[in-house]
This record gives structure tokens, sequence and C-alpha cells, in this order.
């Protein structure tokens, strides 16, 4: 079964569309070079534990400075994962008569290798770090990744000094890094609701006929997908329950990231008040480009999660403590809904009815 993707064609357009050939030639600064990156996310880390009172069982990945180019390859490799196992596991196909097959398969595997590497390429020009970790597809160890050239160059524009706002980037990484490790259940829990929405996509719309629309009508099928998701352009009605427990599982991920940052990062990060004003004002201050491609890539949706994740864990801390915050990680059960994150007080009293689950089943 051939691919419905040119992984090949995907991996150029995103080198070209990052800009990574001139990026990844820049000298990186002692700051970034693997000794001194070490010993900064070994300080994050022992404050982050510290804090969060998380005991994450396996050894955390060794922190790696990468180019735009590795991140990516990177990217991409999660991706071809994910489509390979939907296309192996629900025999998506494109499937004309004869020769035009073959031609249909070089046609959809053309225009969605150089969709996708569009917006890799863009992602990898503003990524700053990742804990990257397999959640669908072939299994593979866990990286903790900073790709250099984005973080020395979003400094500059900051205006802010490098080594303040490298310890600010090792903050956050290494809390997913945390995360993940102290609640094993959580990569597993995220990857079957992610199954579950792809195994729908060969349902009714699918995949392969949302391909075919963007080779024969791309203007309406690009329209489409930027009046939402591409999750919802996939899913069908039925599947939103799925679609809404992603999102509050992300969304509560990436708040207890910001809110452990903003504990920890008091003595570790110099000036962090500014820096974060500064952080503030550069995520709102996008162009009109940066707007409709955020859109289509979900960044919009990134940014609400910062923001409304944040403010949920501000507030079951600031009224319980962060012994009740911490009650996330005991399982899937425990996480709130989507409508339990603008409600905190209802989570909170939800979860006073369920029996707290062993202290080792969090932290193991």
């Amino acid at each position: 079964m051939s691919s419905l993707v040119d992984w090949g064609l995907a991996t150029r357009v995103a080198g070209r569309v990052s800009g990574a050939a001139d990026a990844d030639r820049r000298q990186v600064p002692a700051s970034l070079a693997p000794a001194a990156l070490a010993a900064t996310c070994t300080e994050a880390e022992a404050l982050i534990r510290g804090y969060s009172l998380l005991d994450p069982d396996p050894e955390l990945p060794g922190p790696e400075a990468v180019g735009r180019t590795e991140w990516a390859a990177a990217a991409l490799g999660t991706l071809s994962g994910i489509a390979d196992e939907l296309q192996r596991e629900h025999g998506i196909e494109i499937t004309l008569p004869g020769p035009l097959g073959g031609i249909a398969r070089s046609v959809v595997g053309a225009a969605t290798g150089a969709e996708v590497g569009v917006a890799a390429g863009y992602t990898a020009r503003r990524v700053l770090g990742q804990y990257d970790l397999t959640i669908v597809g072939p299994d593979r160890p866990a990286r903790l990744l900073f790709v250099a050239p984005n973080i020395t160059g979003s400094a500059r524009e900051l205006g802010v000094d490098l080594d303040p706002f490298l310890r600010w980037v090792a903050l956050h990484e290494t809390t997913h890094a945390i995360q993940f490790a102290a609640a094993p259940w959580l990569r597993d829990h995220i990857g079957g609701l992610i199954r579950t929405l792809l195994a729908s996509a060969t349902d009714g719309l699918g995949i392969a006929d949302l391909m075919r629309r963007l080779v024969s009508s791309p203007r309406e099928t690009v329209s489409t997908l930027l009046k939402g998701d591409l999750a919802k352009a996939l899913a069908r009605p039925e599947q939103a329950p799925t679609l809404d427990r992603i999102q509050a599982t992300m969304t509560v991920i990436e708040g207890h990231a910001e809110h452990v940052m903003d504990a920890a990062a008091t003595d570790f990060v110099p000036g962090v008040e500014d820096l974060r004003r500064r952080l503030e004002a550069r995520r709102s201050g996008r162009g009109p480009f940066e707007m409709i491609a955020g859109r289509l890539l979900g960044m919009d949706l990134k940014l609400r999660q910062y923001e409304l994740g944040k403010a949920f864990c501000d507030e079951v801390v600031e009224t319980s403590g962060l012994d009740a915050l911490n009650r996330i990680w005991e399982g899937p059960q425990a996480l709130p809904e989507i409508a339990e994150l603008e409600r905190p007080q209802a989570w909170l009293e939800r979860i006073a009815t369920s029996p707290s689950a062993p202290r080792a089943a969090t932290t193991s």
C-alpha cells in the first residue's frame, strides 16, 4: 500500500519554508552547548520537582540543542507514524481504476506532502522547544529538544538576555517531561483518544476524501479548514465528546506547566515578570498571515490552552492547595472536563466525592 503523503517532498518543503539552511548554520552560543544546557535543565528539574511534588520514576531524557532541520524531521516523523498507522489499520487508499490510480496517488501524495511540509516548516520557524514523545505510531525514546536558532532569535526579538530566556524555556519543556514521566497513563490516554478520532476519519468524510477535495477544490477546502481546526474537519458530529476530552486534557497539561513555571521561576529566571510581559505581547502581536496560519495549525487553540489552563490551576491551588491540583495526575477519570476548566469549583466538588488514588499511582 503506497503512502498517501509524499514525505520526501514534505521534508524538502519544510526545509525551504523554515529557512533552515541559513538558521542552522548560525553558531550555537555557549549556554546551549551540551554541558551548559544539561546543567540548566538539571536545575530546572530540581525546582519543578520541589514545587510540584511530582516524582517521576524513569530518568528524564537529556536535553538536545537542535536546528530547524532536525526539529522538522522529528515532527514529520511523528506525523508519518500517525498517518501510516491510520492508513494501515483502516485500509485508506486512492482506488481510481487503471493508470488513473497511480496518477491520483502521485497528485494527492504531492499535494498533501506540500501542505504538511508548509505546516512543519512554518512551525519550525517559531517553536522554541519540545518534549518529543510518541503518542501514536511506532514507539521510540522520548527526546527533550531545544531549537537553538529560534531561542537565540526570539531572545533578540524580545530584547532580553539569552540566559534567562533559555531558563524560561527549559522550565516549560522540563515540566512537560516530568508530567508524562510522573503519570505514565497519560501517554496512553491521549493516544487512545487520538486513535478514536482518527478511526472516525475513515467513516463519513474520511481523510482520503479530504485529500481528494484538496486536489480538486483547494480554495474551498482550505477555506473550510480555516473555519476550524483539522480535527473538526475530519471528525463526525458524534466525535465531539472525544474532541472535547482531547482539548480538556491538553489544556490542563499546558496550564499546569504555566502554573508551575510561575512558581518555580522566581529565583531561577532573573527579571521573570518583565519577560512574561514581553512574551504575552509577542503572543498577541501577530500579523495577518500568522493569524491565518495559526488558525490552520491550531496555534490559536494553543494560546487559549495556556490562558484557560493556567487560570484553572491557579484557582484550584489558591482555594484548595497543591495537593488538590495534583489529583489531576491520578488517572483519566480525575482530569477536568471541558466545562469544568471554566468552573474549577465544579471540578473540586466532583473530585471531593471520589476516593483519592494511592500516592504511588501519581508518582510512579
